[in-house]
């Protein structure tokens, strides 16, 4: 299996944002398609990996991808 881990230090991700950044077209920025994270998911899961969110406000966010070897 290979794991990438992708780290920030910024705000997080609000609680009730969570459930959607996966979603095509869902952003909470004013520019953008909010098609990136979507697109990330699709590709990871149509290669039978998985991709896991940990997000804390006010801490940051990491995004582990786990793909088989």
């Amino acid at each position: 299996q290979i794991e990438l881990i992708v780290e920030d230090n910024g705000p997080g991700i609000r609680r009730e944002y969570r459930s959607r950044i996966f979603d095509p077209f869902f952003t909470t920025k004013s520019t953008g398609t909010g098609l990136g994270l979507a697109q990330v998911h699709k590709i990871v899961r149509d290669h039978n990996g998985e991709v896991n969110l940990n997000t804390e406000e006010g801490r940051g966010t990491s995004l582990t991808i786990r793909l088989p070897a």
